[in-house]
């Protein structure tokens, strides 16, 4: 038989990764992208403009990495659990 409350922490411990997945999904892209841009603006003597455009690809591709995690949370909260 399960344990009493084994589903609970299950459930916990699988909001807890999606969670994660979301927050990686802003902090990478936004990471990554900014210090490319700074590189850029060093190389390039084009100080801050690289940096902001860095920025805004990275909102961009966050925004669309967090609707597709949406999503998919969405999906998986309307199938039945078993």
């Amino acid at each position: 038989m399960d344990e009493p409350g084994k589903n609970d922490k299950l459930r916990q411990l699988q909001a807890i990764g999606m969670v994660w997945n979301v927050i990686a999904s802003i902090a990478v892209p936004t990471t990554l992208l900014a210090l490319g841009g700074r590189w850029l603006d060093q190389r390039l003597s084009s100080s801050p403009w690289m940096t902001i455009l860095g920025l805004l690809a990275a909102l961009g591709i966050s925004y669309l990495l967090v609707i597709r995690q949406a999503k998919q949370i969405a999906e998986t909260l309307k199938t039945p659990k078993p």
